[in-house]
């Protein structure tokens, strides 16, 4: 449903959607995911945050797994002869610190039925 209703949208609207929905939230598995610091002072344990949303953002949504060139053919890495990727396990464990503390909120009131006109 997201993808149809913004066929003819803009990327920023499709990213905040697929981000915000509740079952994305739980499929992707960062509903409820916790910082590092968050779940040291909670439990004594260095966990870091889940890093499943972070990656797909970057290999699916965004920048794929390659770097390309100009005729999207994959760029080889000169000094090991493999296909240059575009980011590493650090940029995923930094981009996914960002995509803590998602919760589910309590449903809002319509703030218009109780207006007193």
């Amino acid at each position: 449903d997201i993808f149809v209703r913004n066929a003819f949208g803009n990327y920023f609207d499709v990213l905040k959607q697929v981000s915000f929905h509740k079952l994305m939230a739980t499929m992707l598995t960062y509903h409820e995911s916790k910082s590092m610091s968050h779940n040291f002072e909670e439990d004594g344990v260095m966990i870091f945050p889940d890093e499943n949303y972070a990656r797909e953002i970057m290999q699916l949504f965004t920048i794929g797994l390659y770097k390309l060139n100009q005729d999207g053919t994959v760029v080889i890495d000169q000094n090991t002869g493999e296909p240059a990727e575009t980011y590493d396990n650090d940029d995923i464990m930094n981009f996914s610190r960002a995509w803590t503390n998602f919760k589910n909120q309590e449903q809002r009131p319509n703030l218009e039925v109780y207006a007193d006109f």
